[in-house]
């Protein structure tokens, strides 16, 4: 098993909004950082970005009221399922997603990989019920191929519950609840420690690393369904960090992705790259 991480396009705003302590008017670019795994039985994805409709008409979908909000900026190419193919991968090679939330710019790929069961959290499936509200498309509320599943495993990694997703300790979903009521940090198990991608619990990785007492980032503060819940994930984050050595992932940090490994041939190798007799699925082509 190894993981890289790839982006759907990018959303803009002024700097202000998005980064804390921030007074400037200046536009930044972010991405949408998705994780491909691949798994002995096939690949698994941490959110999918936009979908591959998305990609190509954005004025369709989400809208062009919608796009424009977002500063979306997306070509038919940034779809995920297009990059696989890029990577020697077929869309249905993908056989789970796991949904670090249900906002649209995380699933709204998900459509595009109709071999893949995709894993949510219970709560956040009930926190859609607040549609625009809590930051839902309509489109979420039906999503296909849907496995529920609640946090009841005891504390790992310093968070107070989560969920071994196969049973093997390789992935665990851990509670990041905070921007949703239902969020969750996705852990791998590398060879050599733990990478965590937390999705939105923070939007750049210095909000998550702050002194408590330093004000979150506007979008941080209308965007929480509860800001202190999400600043008791900041220290869950910082903890796994400092005890762990764990590579925390956030979706919209720029200057994170550019550290990261982006093709299989640099991926992190995981806890599967090291079990004798455990088979990675071959690339196409």
């Amino acid at each position: 098993m190894s993981v890289f991480f790839r982006t759907t396009g990018t959303m803009g705003g002024p700097e202000f909004f998005v980064r804390p302590s921030s007074h400037s008017l200046r536009a930044v670019r972010v991405p949408v950082i998705v994780a491909v795994l691949e798994r002995p039985d096939g690949l698994l994805l941490i959110d999918t970005g936009w979908s591959r409709r998305t990609c190509a008409f954005p004025h369709d979908d989400p809208g062009l009221a919608h796009s424009l909000l977002l500063g979306l900026s997306v070509k038919p190419e940034d779809a995920l399922a297009s990059q696989l193919i890029s990577q020697g991968y077929v869309p249905s090679d993908v056989r789970h997603v796991v949904a670090t939330h249900l906002h649209a710019d995380h699933v709204g790929g998900v459509v595009d990989f109709d071999r893949a069961t995709v894993h949510v959290h219970d709560r956040e499936l009930d926190a859609t019920s607040r549609g625009l509200r809590g930051g839902y498309a309509s489109s979420v509320r039906s999503l296909p191929r849907v496995a529920p599943y609640t946090l009841d495993g005891p504390p790992a990694l310093g968070f107070p519950f989560s969920r071994d997703l196969f049973g093997d300790g390789s992935v665990l979903l851990l509670d990041g609840r905070g921007h949703t009521a239902g969020s969750v940090v996705v852990a791998v198990k590398l060879q050599e420690g733990w990478a965590l991608h937390a999705g939105d619990a923070a939007q750049y990785v210095g909000e998550y690393r702050a002194d408590d007492a330093a004000p979150p980032s506007l979008y941080a503060r209308a965007m929480s369904w509860d800001l202190s819940e999400q600043r008791r994930t900041y220290g869950l984050l910082r903890g796994a960090e400092a005890t762990l050595d764990a590579r925390v992932v956030v979706s919209h940090d720029p200057d994170l992705l550019s550290t990261l490994p982006g093709t299989k041939e640099a991926a992190w190798p995981c806890l599967w790259d090291r079990r004798k007799g455990a088979s990675k699925p071959k690339p196409r082509g």
